[in-house]
Order: structure tokens, then C-alpha cells, then sequence
């Protein structure tokens, strides 16, 4: 372990004095790659550590949830208000964005910025925050921080949500030499699915630590805030009679492939609406200028207030956090990053909030999701972007078959929920809260 550590801390420090340069021109002209710099170098401000100061004062054991951005954070929202009474619990992000809907979501607990992977910020900020737990979520491998986690402060780490595409396995199986070392410091990995599993224990993880605790974006809350749909519904200026598209979590080059698209099912249906949420906030200038170029009409939700609702046929929803109860105000979804080469993103959201999802050909880092959501009927696939007039016209058209589609789409959530309680459980009694079943006699 020692020998691999050492050549990835080589590796790293070589990498960063190679680019110095870069980086530093980087820093200088992105706002998105210094947010969070400081905090990013272990460096926190005095109220951050006086709020775990507080809060420890608690007595509960403190447990480090880690989630890269937006998707990985709501994956485990319910889960850590599940745990809220039992422990306490603090969250880091890697991106802005996941920082602010972290904040907003959960703000009276510490919500700071995963620390860079180099083995000083590390300890700094283990020995900042003592936590009893860490836990990493879906595909946070992080050497460095594994490994002094685990082997030098005594710190449990798990994985909650694991998953690894065949494309990740890939690319890992090349780092085989430093993966399986890493993989054998986690004291448990709970993984989504059977496959994600064995492609875990193929870069070798020990059998014993591997579990498969299904799918947590499978126990999503069913209902959004009604309060907050009310009022969102009103500014986006949805009527009872209008048929709302929402375009989720597209990326470069997706706009420009379906605008053509819902411009054609406008001519068939003029009382559609388009919401385009764009994945990454900082492309909604690009967002913007593809819409005006084209000379179509639009509102941003950031600038939508009750003097001045929309009546703009198409929105573009520039705020964090608002996608869930834009869903739950849809007619149907499309999904973004699968009509380009990114592997799509999590179609059930959609589906919790009881609309229809279409998704494009490029679903690699779903491939489990929407395999299951096709062979239940619970949503469709576009080869095309043009196979999503004929697809979102059949539902719309045909009332009985929307119908089965959504009920369809709640019997699969329905299905497959569960992981929420197992792992909520297995944290508990991994710091001590709960006592572990007894074996069965």
C-alpha cells in the first residue's frame, strides 16, 4: 500500500509543479475552479470551526457525508435527514453548485468543500473535522484520502451508492495496481447494483466488504413542497391548459439538437411550454444566445417575480435546486446528456414527481436505470433527437398509454425502494447508535 500511495503522491506533486502555469492562468479567469479555494486547501474560516465546535458539543457521533455535486448530494438528502436525530451529521461537495443546494437544503449543519486530494490538506482537514464516519458517495475514490483516513487517524470509511460503468471499470482497470490497494482500506462498500459490484471486486475489493444495497435515487420523496410549487407555477406562468416540456440537465450541443425539435411539436400543440434547465449554470449565456439567435421568446426563472410572471413560451431555469418541483409542474421530461456522448443523467427524478421520461441513445452512466425503466414501460428511448417528436406526441396524444406510463413509473420506484432504511441502519450501527440485529438462530 505504501509503495502505491508513494507513487501517487509522486505523481501528483509532479503534475501540479508540470502545470503550475496553467492552473494559475485557470484560476485567474474562472470563478468556477476558485470557489472554494481556500476551503478546498483545509483552510476554513473561524465560524465554520466554531460551528463543529457547537455542534459536537451535542455528543453525537459525527459523520462526513461527501457528495461531488448536485446528483450525488440528492441521492443522499433523505438519508441524512434520516440521520439528523442519531447523529450529526456535516457534508461536503467538490463543485459550486452542489455547495449552494447543500446550504440551502441543510442549513443549520457544516456544509464546507472536499479537500484537494494531497496528503496535507487531507490530515488538515481530518484533523478539522474529527469525524467518527466517513462516507463517500458513488464513485468518490480518493487515495490520500482513504488512506489516511483509515490507516493513520483510525477513521472508518465507507461506500454508499457505488457505482462503476463499464466505462469507469475501463479506465480503472489500468490503475489496477493503486485501486486494489485503496479498495481494501473501506471497511464497507455498499454498491447499487450486482454488476457494479463484481466490476468493484474485479479491481480488488475484498468479497467480504462488498454489498449490494440497491439504488438510493430509487427512495426519493414522492411529493415536492406544494407551498413551493404553488408559488413557482405562478412565476413560470403555467395555466391549467398548458403542456410543459422541461429539457433537464442538458449539455453542450443539446440545445441546438432539440430546439428544432420542440419548435416542431409547438406547431402541433401551441400550448406548449419549454423549460431548459441547463446541467452546468455557467452555460446559460450559451443557453441564452442560441435561443436569441434564433429570435425565440424566453424568460430566466432568476429574474421572474409575482409583478412580473412569465409569458414567454420558453424559460430557462438558471437557479439551483429547482429542477424537483419544475418536475412535479411537467407534463414530461426530457432527459439531458444522452443526446451527446456524456452517458446521460438520473431519469428518476422525473419519474417520482409521476411524469413520463424520454431519454436519448447515451445512457452509459445509467445503464442499469434506464434498462429498467424500458423494460417496464415506465419511460421511452430516442435514437434521435427527431424520434422524440414521435415519442412525446404518442403520449400526449394518448391519454390511456400517459397513464400506464406513469403508473408504470411509481410501480418501479415502488419496487425497488429500500436502500434508504438499510444504509441509514448500517451507518447507525457502524458509530455505535444502534445495536446490529442478532443472527438468526
Amino acid at each position: 500500500m505504501n509503495t502505491a500511495i508513494g507513487l501517487y503522491n509522486v505523481a501528483l506533486w509532479a503534475a501540479l509543479v508540470l502545470l503550475a502555469p496553467v492552473i494559475a492562468i485557470w484560476l485567474a479567469f474562472s470563478q468556477k475552479l476558485r470557489s472554494g479555494l481556500r476551503q478546498k486547501l483545509a483552510l476554513y474560516p473561524p465560524e465554520f470551526l466554531a460551528q463543529l465546535q457547537t455542534l459536537r458539543q451535542s455528543g453525537k457521533p459525527v459523520v462526513w457525508f461527501h457528495a461531488v455535486s448536485v446528483g450525488e448530494f440528492n441521492a443522499i438528502r433523505a438519508l441524512v435527514k434520516r440521520l439528523n436525530d442519531a447523529c450529526l451529521p456535516v457534508i461536503s461537495t467538490t463543485t459550486h453548485t452542489g455547495q449552494g443546494l447543500a446550504r440551502r437544503v441543510f442549513p443549520d449543519l457544516p456544509v464546507f468543500y472536499f479537500p484537494l486530494d494531497f496528503a496535507p490538506f487531507v490530515r488538515r482537514a481530518l484533523d478539522a473535522v474529527r469525524p467518527d464516519l466517513a462516507v463517500l458517495v458513488e464513485t468518490e475514490i480518493w487515495p490520500n484520502f482513504i488512506h489516511i483516513a483509515t490507516q493513520r487517524k483510525g477513521v472508518p470509511v465507507i461506500l454508499i451508492n457505488g457505482r462503476l460503468s463499464p466505462g469507469s471499470f475501463k479506465g480503472y482497470r489500468w490503475l489496477k495496481a493503486l485501486m486494489a490497494p485503496v479498495l481494501r482500506c473501506f471497511d464497507d462498500c455498499y454498491m447499487q447494483s450486482e454488476s457494479d459490484a463484481q466490476r468493484l471486486i474485479a479491481l480488488g475489493a475484498p468479497p467480504e466488504i462488498v454489498h449490494v444495497a440497491g439504488n438510493l435515487k430509487f427512495d426519493m420523496p414522492p411529493a415536492a413542497d406544494d407551498a413551493h410549487k404553488t408559488i413557482l407555477r405562478r412565476l413560470l406562468g403555467f395555466g391549467p391548459r398548458d403542456i410543459v416540456v422541461t429539457f433537464a440537465s442538458s449539455h453542450r450541443g443539446e440545445e441546438e439538437l432539440l430546439l428544432p425539435v420542440f419548435l416542431t411539436l409547438r406547431k402541433d400543440f401551441p400550448e406548449l411550454k419549454f423549460v431548459i434547465a441547463p446541467r452546468h449554470p455557467e452555460r446559460v449565456a450559451e443557453v441564452r444566445a442560441l435561443l436569441n439567435a434564433r429570435g425565440l421568446p424566453y424568460r430566466l426563472r432568476s429574474q421572474l417575480s409575482e409583478a412580473q410572471p412569465n409569458e414567454a413560451p420558453f424559460v430557462i431555469l438558471d437557479t439551483i435546486g429547482e429542477l424537483v418541483t419544475v418536475y412535479a409542474l411537467s407534463t414530461l421530461a426530457v432527459m439531458g446528456g444522452s443526446f451527446v456522448e456524456h452517458g446521460g443523467q438520473n431519469p428518476l427524478e422525473p419519474l417520482s414527481r409521476k411524469i413520463p421520461v424520454i431519454f436519448g441513445p447515451h445512457m452509459f452512466n445509467f445503464a442499469d436505470i434506464s434498462q429498467r425503466i424500458l423494460e417496464h414501460h415506465a419511460g421511452m428511448q430516442a435514437q434521435t433527437p427527431q424520434d422524440v417528436i414521435s415519442l412525446a406526441t404518442q403520449l400526449l396524444t394518448q391519454p390511456e398509454n400517459y397513464s400506464a406510463v406513469v403508473e408504470n413509473g411509481q410501480r418501479l420506484l415502488q419496487d425497488n425502494r429500500g436502500a434508504l432504511e438499510s444504509l441509514a441502519r448500517a451507518i447507525q450501527t457502524r458509530v455505535g447508535v444502534v445495536s446490529p440485529p442478532e443472527p438468526p438462530v
